[in-house]
């Protein structure tokens, strides 16, 4: 099993369709779902179960997801402190979750870069089955993202407060309402969660009981799901502007308590580079 290979099995499991997975890492269907095949053939197992509407993983398959994440994570950890070692450079891992930090980026990019020239920042694009990206497991060092999740051992600051919206299809009824409420939208068609998620966020974030929905992964993941299949997400407020499309209607849930963008860090993690860019993201 080569590292290459794991990441187009993760990027699959991920979508859980051949077609968007190779969309997503540039390269055409065929190749792909040749790689998958080789990929079971030295396994000596299938790693999804075909059906027409997608792929889903076996349990061989999710074994294999939970032990191919922590390998590539474990190649880009040993890739970043080679770096460190040849330049010099140290290397400050971030997660990103979802709207909200994008205004302050370069804000965030000058007053850091003042005060630590020499420091390397990594991007993880994060995932809505894991709203800490990570964290607590050693993946990132700073995670900005969304509350509310299971803080246990972590150290959270607040840098904004937002209401909480229903992101919903024009074309349907409760499009009509001027506000929503939880009652609403519980028994819906809403987007869900992968099996395994916090379930604080899940609670959260998660617009109905049954989730009845497809499974989504990113903010834009969610959107489709509203635009084509007329299901229910919730988004923060901050959110609205940047992810205005047509044929979408945003809606006030007056009874789901507000979200905080917040920045997270490990709680035992002493780090001067941590502390640098939390405080240089919150001047921002």
């Amino acid at each position: 099993m080569d590292l290459r290979g794991l990441r187009y099995f993760v990027t699959v499991a991920e979508e859980g369709n051949v077609g968007r997975a190779a969309r997503r890492l540039h390269m055409s269907q065929p190749p792909l779902s040749q790689r998958i095949r080789v990929l079971e053939a030295e396994l000596g197992c299938e790693l999804f179960v075909r059906g027409p509407k997608g792929m889903k993983l076996t349990a061989a398959g999710d074994v294999l997801l939970e032990e191919a994440k922590a390998l590539l994570a474990g190649a880009e950890r040993a890739r970043e402190r080679v770096v460190q070692q040849v330049t010099g450079a140290r290397v400050l891992r971030v997660g990103v979750l979802g709207p909200g930090e994008a205004t302050l980026s370069a804000p965030v990019v000058a007053a850091f870069a003042r005060s630590h020239p020499e420091a390397v920042v990594s991007l993880r694009q994060g995932d809505l089955a894991d709203p800490t990206m990570g964290l607590a497991a050693g993946l990132i060092d700073v995670a900005i993202t969304w509350t509310p999740f299971d803080e246990t051992g972590l150290t959270v600051r607040a840098i904004q407060e937002d209401r909480c919206f229903a992101a919903v299809a024009a074309r349907s009824p409760l499009a009509e309402k001027g506000s929503l409420t939880r009652e609403d939208i519980d028994h819906t068609s809403s987007i869900r969660f992968p099996g395994g998620v916090d379930a604080t966020w899940r609670a959260h974030w998660q617009p109905s009981v049954s989730g009845s929905g497809p499974e989504v992964h990113s903010l834009d993941e969610c959107l489709h799901a509203v635009l084509w299949q007329q299901s229910i997400a919730l988004v923060p407020e901050s959110a609205l502007e940047r992810h205005a499309v047509e044929g979408i209607t945003y809606r006030l849930v007056a009874d789901v308590p507000r979200t905080r963008l917040v920045l997270a860090r490990r709680r035992d993690d002493r780090s001067p580079l941590v502390t640098a860019y939390i405080e240089a993201f919150s001047a921002a």
